[in-house]
Formats: structure tokens, C-alpha cells, sequence
């Protein structure tokens, strides 16, 4: 038990460390250039070098080092917090006045939905078509969409914690991965956004901000696309396990509306 406990203690700290010190000591060297710099004299490291040298040795190491972790934690959960905000706009309904820049933009999505599907000689299903302004959102919905659709109503919400508990480790390994690289995508984008706002005292950081979170909303997207389509694979391949654990038995004909009804009604506990 001590080696394994030594073990993942080992690793939290290597992910600690990756995750949230390193970013963040890049975070505070780049405050510290834009405190000394300014725009004028943006690309003069030489002075904030010559700076760290003269006034490092006036402050102890261990004290240096406290304010560096705690400056370098602290940019962290900034750019973590940020990082959620990005995922709920993403992912949400737009309440309030954005409400109204939402309407438009899934009109404006729905429009190009109609184009693509002229253009494919193809007649789509209404619930496809798309409703939420933002295109990850829209995958996430889809996934819902297409669960229902083609279990006749079964809600994705209700099964996929109860078949989270009974797949293999393998099946769940594949799923975290995708998740996990989600989450540090949208991290990224907190990280961009951190960087844009030190733009404004120092120039060089917009550009450092608008590549950072450019990157992490582009692999927000690569790895949502991935994240569900490995989800809806697992349901494909594992409703029969659900299935059977909640004491029903798979019809010889297929799910059927009468199996879904009562699958969500018994996970719903009757709501």
C-alpha cells in the first residue's frame, strides 16, 4: 500500500506541477515584464533581466519562492474559473440579453444547415436541425438528439451516469482521455484570455493570448467531436448491460418505446 500510496502521490504532483505551476510561473514572468516594460519598451528583457538580478538577492529565497507559487497558483484558478466560464457559454442556454444574439445565431446556423442538406439531395430530421448558438453545445445537444432518436426517447441525462457504473475500465479509459483533454482545452482558453487582459499593459501579450486561446478553442472542438462520438459508441455497444441490471429484458425485435418509457420512468423514480 505505502509504494502505491508514494506512487499516486508522485503523480498528483507531477500533474500539479504541469497543470498549474509551470503556466503560472510564465504567467507571472509576463506580469513582471509588463510592469517594468510597458508598450514603449516592450522587447527590452535585457532591463527586467538586469532588474531580477539587482533585487533578487534583497529578498530571501524561501520568501521569493512563496510569492512566486502563490502568484503562479493564483494565475491558475484565474485562468481555470475563465476556463469554465468558456465551457458554460459553450455549452448553455444563453439567458438574459444574450438571448437575443443567440436567436440569431442559431437562425443564421440553421440557415447553412438547410444549404448543406439542399445540396446533399437530403431531407433532415426537424430535430437536427440546429438550436444553440454555439457549435459545441450543438455536438452535445446532437449526442441527446440522436440517443432519443434512435431509442425512442431514451434520455441520455438518466442512462449515462447508471452506465458509467457498469462498463469496463476499458471502455471508460478511452471517454476520460477525451474528457480530460476537454477540460484542459477550455483551460487553455482561460490561459488566452489571462494574456489578452495583460495586453493592456503590455502589448506583446495579445498576441501571446489571441494564439493561446485560439489553440484552446480549437481543440475544445477537435476533442468535443471526439468526447461524443465516444459516448454515444458506448451506448451503442453497452445499452444491453443497463438494460438488463435494471431487471428488463432486450426485445428480440430491439429497443422499443415501450422499453424506453419504462427505463426513464424508473430512472426518473416516477418525475
Amino acid at each position: 500500500m505505502n509504494p502505491f500510496l508514494s506512487s499516486l502521490s508522485g503523480k498528483l504532483a507531477e500533474r500539479w506541477v504541469a497543470t498549474l505551476v509551470l503556466p503560472g510561473a510564465l504567467f507571472v514572468a509576463a506580469a513582471v515584464c509588463a510592469a517594468r516594460l510597458g508598450h514603449r519598451s516592450a522587447f527590452d528583457l535585457v532591463s527586467v533581466t538586469g532588474w531580477i538580478v539587482r533585487e533578487a538577492p534583497r529578498l530571501p529565497v524561501a520568501v521569493t519562492a512563496f510569492f512566486l507559487l502563490a502568484g503562479a497558483t493564483a494565475a491558475a484558478m484565474a485562468a481555470q474559473a475563465v476556463g469554465s466560464l468558456a465551457e458554460a457559454v459553450w455549452t448553455r442556454p444563453w439567458r438574459g440579453p444574450a438571448a437575443w444574439l443567440a436567436r440569431g445565431l442559431v437562425a443564421l446556423r440553421g440557415r447553412l444547415f438547410d444549404r448543406a442538406a439542399a445540396r446533399a439531395g437530403v431531407d433532415p430530421v426537424s430535430a437536427y436541425r440546429p438550436r444553440h448558438p454555439a457549435w459545441i453545445g450543438e455536438r452535445f445537444r446532437l449526442l441527446n438528439a440522436r440517443i432519443a432518436g434512435q431509442y425512442h426517447g431514451l434520455d441520455l441525462g438518466l442512462a449515462w451516469p447508471r452506465l458509467w457504473l457498469l462498463v469496463p475500465e476499458t471502455v471508460r479509459t478511452p471517454v476520460q482521455a477525451a474528457e480530460s483533454r476537454f477540460r484542459s482545452a477550455t483551460r487553455l482558453v482561460g490561459w488566452g484570455v489571462l494574456y489578452l487582459g495583460l495586453g493592456i499593459f503590455w502589448y506583446p501579450a495579445v498576441l501571446v493570448g489571441i494564439g493561446t486561446a485560439v489553440l484552446g478553442w480549437s481543440r475544445a472542438r477537435s476533442t468535443t467531436a471526439t468526447l461524443t462520438t465516444l459516448i454515444e459508441g458506448t451506448v451503442d455497444t453497452h445499452l444491453d448491460t443497463i438494460v438488463t441490471a435494471l431487471g428488463h429484458t432486450m426485445p428480440a425485435v430491439g429497443f422499443t418505446d415501450d422499453l424506453a418509457r419504462r427505463i426513464n420512468d424508473r430512472l426518473a423514480k416516477g418525475d
